[in-house]
């Protein structure tokens, strides 16, 4: 993990992965709790939670877990910059989601921090420090500058026919790692 700075590893190896583990906790283990700090006016009372919304809600919880587990493994198994980019940006797109999927709430719940619950500091707050943090990772922020562009043009060896060496008829015959090892084995 050497190249990717211990901001990222904190965040997307450590803080993220458990904040999502706790969401996956009160989805699964604490659903009436979710509910109410989603949305107390609509949550359901006395009577219990519906089946189809019990079974959602597991269903969440068990989506917060893959997308712990995906983020908190995969990222550790590697260092290649192309797979933290390629798997940021996936979970980049589903900040965007998560954060369309609270719409129903209102245009005001998205920045009225006075009136957030516990609920709302998840689904807003720490959504949109993920966020940032990853289009920050996206952008090479901190990764040591841009990378070098990688010249397109073709590069080919080509040698003259008036330095290549006279070919014998069993040397045509032989593969390139016999030739190699007669010419290492030829004493000087």
């Amino acid at each position: 993990m050497s190249s990717i700075p211990l901001p990222y590893i904190a965040f997307f190896l450590w803080i993220e992965p458990v904040a999502t583990l706790a969401g996956a906790f009160y989805a699964w283990l604490k659903p009436h709790i979710y509910l109410q700090l989603t949305h107390a006016a609509s949550a359901p009372g006395i009577l219990g939670l519906p089946t189809a919304t019990n079974v959602v809600l597991r269903q969440l919880g068990n989506l917060y877990v893959a997308f712990a587990i995906n983020e908190a493994f995969v990222l550790r198994a590697t260092n290649d910059l192309n797979v933290w980019r390629t798997l940021l940006l996936g979970l980049l797109i589903a900040d965007f989601g998560h954060l369309y999927s609270c719409s129903p709430l209102g245009l005001k719940s998205y920045y009225d921090v006075a009136n957030w619950n516990a609920m709302a500091y998840g689904n807003y707050l720490f959504v949109y420090c993920g966020a940032l943090t990853r289009i920050c990772f996206l952008l090479g922020v901190g990764l040591g500058g841009a990378k070098k562009a990688k010249s397109k043009a073709r590069k080919s060896v080509r040698i003259s026919t008036e330095e290549a060496l006279p070919v014998t008829p069993t040397q045509m015959n032989k593969t390139p790692a016999q030739s190699t090892r007669r010419r290492k084995n030829k004493p000087t």
